[in-house]
């Protein structure tokens, strides 16, 4: 078992290897209907809600968490993702999670939410918009989706070969999908281990797979995404960052369809995670978009 320490500010526990240097913030942990989730809050303005992807967790967006102290950046985890225990009545599948997500943001009573998503963390987190689009003041979408994947057939195929039961019994054992992601972006040793650390059992190393697989095949989830992107969230501002790169950027131009108005971030030479290859860019970015809807959105009301 690995080593554990106290952490305030309500005295959980946390491991050893997740130093203080690596994760300069406070782990807190809340239950949602019997679940139990790791998430960190920090700063206060404005909330930033980030939600990770599959073969992630929070520690994804430490560099964000400490930049942007302007904001309320509120990042958790998934049941069975980070420090997250997994939960049996909470599978990795986009619905369950997403359930979890908006039971999450009931809880901490939270408002007007910049939604701050990438890779799986879209769909789940659009969905919790599509049914609550009044929580949502904002959207920053980079390397995602919101719709079925069945016009991407090359995209799906890559998904249900990642999620195949070969490559299941191989993330298991070897924790290949986790380790992959790693060597994607540059991390240090020690970063690269607090990437990898949670993922040290089976049922921890399933998971990352199981949400790829449902990204793949769930097409009435994703339908449903599609339809409020058109009809209840068009009205928001969103900014849009990609790498052009990314194996995926053919859906940027999908969004910037949706949504007319967007601002867009392309980032020379990033990939499909341009949060670990370009965050500083991302983040003056954020701050800078957001400085321009909030002025945007005074000069309305003084009119």
């Amino acid at each position: 078992m690995s080593e554990l320490r106290a952490l305030t500010p309500n005295n959980e526990l946390r491991p050893a290897w997740l130093t203080h240097e690596l994760f300069p913030f406070a782990s807190r942990f809340v239950d949602v209907d019997g679940a139990r989730v790791h998430y960190v809050d920090e700063g206060t303005g404005p909330v930033l809600l980030f939600l990770h992807g599959a073969p992630n967790w929070s520690f994804f967006y430490r560099q964000f968490i400490g930049a942007l102290r302007d904001f309320r950046c509120i990042a958790l985890d998934f049941p069975g993702f980070g420090l997250s225990p997994s939960d049996t009545r909470y599978p990795a599948t986009m619905t369950a999670l997403a359930r979890v997500v908006e039971r999450f943001i009931e809880k901490l009573e939270l408002r007007d939410i910049i939604l701050v998503v990438g890779d799986a963390g879209g769909p789940i987190g659009l969905g919790v918009a599509a049914r609550n689009p009044d929580w949502f003041s904002g959207l920053v979408l980079a390397g995602t989706f919101g719709w079925s994947l069945k016009e991407y057939p090359k995209v799906a195929r890559m998904l249900h070969i990642v999620s195949s039961p070969l490559v299941q019994v191989l993330q298991e054992h070897f924790n290949v999908l986790m380790k992959y992601t790693a060597g994607t972006f540059p991390m240090s040793v020690g970063e690269r281990a607090a990437f990898l650390g949670p993922y040290v059992g089976a049922t921890a190393r399933r998971n990352p797979g199981a949400l790829l697989g449902d990204l793949a095949g769930n097409d009435v989830y994703m339908d449903s995404i599609e339809q409020a992107l058109h009809t209840r969230l068009n009205h928001l501002p969103v900014l849009l960052v990609w790498g052009d790169k990314d194996p995926v950027f053919e859906f940027l131009p999908r969004f910037q369809g949706i949504f007319p108005r967007a601002r867009t971030l392309v980032i020379p030479g990033a990939h499909h995670f341009p949060f670990a290859e370009a965050p500083d860019e991302m983040i003056a970015e954020i701050r800078n978009w957001w400085t321009d809807v909030a002025a945007t959105r005074s000069e309305r009301k003084a009119s």
